[in-house]
């Protein structure tokens, strides 16, 4: 139970947004996802950066304060740093809302693309650094484990390519190195599926560690040095036939696979 927040907002906004409890509304939730954040006892710079960048992902230049008299504000410091709980801000077209219900977290939730901007970490990640926040400051606001109980990580992080759960857009990626480094898609291909799969498996929260990160860090790195079409390369970028061999040689490590966490 968050506190209930008075209704200020004009027709159409706090309704379909907030439920009885004052809470997110499960109708709203449906095709989104939410995320806990540390927050202090006003909206810290970390939280703004992360409402600014989720408008700026879904093009709007401010975000509605629902509960002063649905006011615009700018998702700047200086535009949302006094504001104080309890408060829920949403951006015009309900693409993305934070809600501030007590001091020590914010609820960050909306689509894909404003989270994958909001909480650039992934929605796992995020909830799980959120549940060791919670344990940390458990003395000063108790309820936050309550909170990470709520929003736990639903994907567990995978150490190797083989723990991967089919069906997931890390699994997807995983096809990908396979399809690239045997020769069954061009390095434009492989680009274009691996960023639109990064994308998702950050949106969905997906998470790795130890040799699968590693993989995945060296691969992000390598396609950072690639540019599809060649009259755009700058001096030094890859050509088609490096970065296959760079792939390559990722994926064929001696240490790849050998049990490091």
């Amino acid at each position: 139970m968050v506190t209930p927040l008075p209704d200020h907002s004009g027709p159409g906004q706090k309704g379909p947004l907030l439920g009885p409890d004052g809470g997110f509304a499960r109708a709203w939730l449906t095709g989104k996802n939410v995320a806990p954040v540390p927050a202090g006892t006003h909206l810290d710079a970390s939280v703004i950066r992360r409402i600014e960048a989720g408008c700026r992902a879904v093009g709007t230049p401010y975000m509605i304060d629902v509960s002063a008299a649905a006011v615009p504000r700018r998702p700047t410091e200086a535009g949302l740093s006094d504001t104080m709980p309890p408060a829920v801000l949403h951006t015009p077209d309900l693409q993305g809302a934070v809600l501030f219900p007590e001091p020590g977290y914010t609820l960050i939730a909306g689509t894909d693309a404003f989270l994958t901007a909001a909480v650039a970490e992934g929605i796992d990640a995020a909830r799980a650094e959120f549940g060791r926040y919670a344990r940390a400051l458990k003395k000063r606001w108790p309820y936050l484990q309550r909170v990470a109980t709520l929003y736990p990580p639903v994907h567990r992080a995978w150490s190797h390519p083989n723990d991967v759960t089919p069906g997931t857009a890390s699994a997807r990626l995983m096809s990908l190195l396979s399809a690239f480094t045997q020769g069954e898609c061009t390095a434009a291909e492989f680009a274009d599926g691996w960023w639109e799969a990064r994308r998702t498996a950050q949106s969905r929260g997906e998470r790795a560690k130890g040799d699968l990160a590693d993989l995945l860090d060296r691969v992000f790195m390598a396609l950072e040095d690639y540019t599809p079409d060649p009259e755009l390369r700058d001096p030094g970028d890859l050509t088609d036939r490096e970065l296959r061999a760079r792939i390559r040689s990722l994926v064929q490590e001696p240490k790849r696979g050998a049990g490091r966490d």
